[in-house]
């Protein structure tokens, strides 16, 4: 996977002289694939206000919530490729959703920019005692129903794979986003649940405990749990939140709206990079452009081929 680059860096590249600067005829819709109130949501929101102050643009949100971005994403892919039209979602509705959904794939669209990476945990009320993978298995072991919340196929998925690698069994509760997922959890619809970074005031507060992390290393609010390829499972589950729009979009449009963001991001004192940092830490991720679309075609091909490894 590619890695990310540094934001001076892709200032610089974006800022060259070949660059034409480009503006939007009229406002611009920037459809949010998760509903309101969540880290995507806020995240989105809080950035379309810095973006119209730096450039003047005028940017409308909605929420078009479903399916793990989805169905923002099958209806993003029809409209016209000049930047009008825009989506935020995370990097897995484009490299591990179409897997399972015939309305879209990886081609169809022109990949901008990433914003921030998750902070994907497995989370348990504090109140069950639970600290470890450990407790979660030896609770199962000890008769307790387990059901996990989650907010898509990817991520149910990786329950799965959790849950075998433990040899436990569990069942699958879908809930709306990450915030979903802690509802879920926080009133009793389910035990165990993943968290992308939103349950950082819950696991500070005490209500939550991690129990693992399915970043590729420990996360920050927990430093001293053990990552799930530790416990024997291979699979990926971390994200990066990402701005997209129909395939066919000209590098130029991309790049101008590619910058505008890096340049909120590279801010101290932006609102944004200051909600990222506390939601997200450490910072902000950004890769661009082509890079960005190698990453995610690699990641969907890796993806298949854990898939085939988990139905076999």
């Amino acid at each position: 996977m590619m890695k990310p680059l540094l934001l001076g860096a892709c200032i610089a590249a974006l800022a060259g002289p070949a660059l034409a600067e480009w503006n939007p005829d009229g406002p611009i819709r920037l459809w949010i694939g998760y509903g309101a109130g969540g880290g995507t949501d806020v995240q989105a929101r809080t950035l379309v206000k810095e973006i119209e102050a730096l450039r003047g643009w005028t940017i409308l949100p909605e929420n078009r919530a479903g399916d793990d971005g989805l169905v923002m994403s099958s209806q993003l892919k029809s409209q016209a490729p000049d930047g009008q039209t825009l989506g935020f979602a995370i990097t897995t509705t484009y490299d591990f959703a179409p897997m399972n959904n015939d309305n879209i794939s990886p081609e169809d669209f022109t990949y901008i920019t990433t914003t921030a990476g998750s902070q994907m945990a497995v989370l348990a009320r504090a109140e069950s005692g639970w600290n470890t993978l450990e407790d979660l298995q030896a609770a199962a072991a000890g008769g307790e129903q387990i059901v996990w919340a989650n907010w898509g196929t990817q991520v149910e998925a990786g329950a799965e794979l959790v849950s075998r690698a433990l040899g436990i069994e569990v069942s699958h509760l879908r809930a709306q986003g990450g915030a979903g997922t802690l509802n879920a959890l926080v009133a009793m619809d389910a035990n165990v649940a993943w968290g992308g970074g939103v349950q950082k005031p819950l696991v500070e507060a005490g209500v939550l405990n991690i129990l693992a992390s399915a970043e590729q290393g420990p996360v920050v609010l927990d430093p001293t749990k053990p990552t799930l390829a530790e416990a024997g499972v291979g699979m990926k589950l971390g994200y990066e939140y990402i701005i997209t729009a129909p395939a066919g979009m000209p590098d130029e449009i991309r790049d101008e709206i590619a910058l505008v963001i890096s340049e909120i991001l590279a801010n101290p004192e932006s609102e944004t990079r200051q909600f990222i940092e506390q939601q997200y830490p450490p910072e902000p991720i950004v890769t661009q452009g082509d890079a960005l679309r190698e990453q995610i075609m690699a990641t969907y091909a890796e993806n298949v081929d854990v898939m085939k490894a988990l139905t076999e």
